[in-house]
């Protein structure tokens, strides 16, 4: 039986347990796993407790760590020094972190028993195990653990680890692009929800694309256009040099934020 806790029991903690409750029930050669959750967010908490039998809340932090072999750390960054700083967590242990934004050096400043430190990137896809997460350093026992969830992607150093936590903060703009289109349907007349519901209708699609196959991206852009159609047309004319070059500018941007940089 592998025993994991989690400090702190936001959205992106609850996805990961409720997809790996699922990797169980759907695999019958799993081991067994059992979760061991923070009080932290108590409302949280208590729900995944009563809605799953493998999980069980804490009386404290240190309960948590007690009781666990793989720590995962799902705080705020502001609140993950404080919080490590009130515990005791052995050599033996695992801590996988999932704050943003902190280096492993900058963790082991407050873990003085140096307890093995992964630094992990969850999506919210975990919870229907689609998601792919990055992590570093490469870790078995949480390679395995992340492939009960979709997969994961290793980097080889903290650096390119960085450069997929810059990544993750398209999500919005994915969307916010989507809102876009479905504005000017409204503008040339349509509907708010007809418009809505026909840009889903589009896009779900290409969802199932990218889930469904392994052609790699820059081949899925050629497959969906042809030499003088509507949608090389709208690629060329909207994402050319100039768009490329500030999406490039604003992830440039968000890195330095999450390696420090910016300070």
């Amino acid at each position: 039986m592998t025993s994991i806790g989690f400090i702190g029991v936001g959205e992106i903690a609850s996805a990961m347990v409720e997809g790996l409750a699922r990797s169980e029930a759907d695999d019958a050669h799993a081991s067994d796993l059992r979760f061991f959750l923070s009080p932290r967010n108590a409302d949280r908490a208590k729900h995944l407790a009563e809605s799953l039998e493998t999980a069980t809340v804490c009386d404290s932090n240190q309960d948590v760590v007690d009781r666990s072999e793989l720590i995962v750390l799902a705080v705020l960054p502001q609140q993950a020094a404080a919080v490590l700083d009130e515990l005791d967590i052995p050599a033996d242990r695992t801590l996988i972190s999932a704050v943003a934004g902190l280096a492993t050096d900058q963790l082991a400043e407050h873990l003085p028993h140096s307890p093995t430190i992964v630094r992990i990137i969850p999506l919210p896809a975990v919870r229907e195990r689609k998601g792919v997460t990055a992590m570093y350093p490469a870790n078995q026992a949480v390679e395995e653990i992340l492939g009960r969830l979709g997969g994961s992607v290793t980097a080889a150093d903290e650096t390119l680890f960085s450069t997929l936590s810059a990544v993750t903060a398209t999500m919005s703009a994915h969307f916010a692009f989507l809102q876009s289109i479905t504005a000017w349907l409204v503008d040339q007349g349509w509907k708010q929800a007809d418009a809505d519901h026909f840009i889903r209708g589009q896009f779900v699609g290409l969802g199932t694309t990218l889930a469904e196959t392994d052609t790699p991206i820059k081949e899925l852009v050629a497959d969906h256009e042809t030499p003088g159609g509507l949608n090389e047309q709208l690629n060329r004319e909207w994402m050319d040099e100039a768009n490329r070059g500030r999406l490039a500018a604003a992830l440039d941007a968000v890195y330095a934020r999450v390696t420090g940089a910016a300070d």
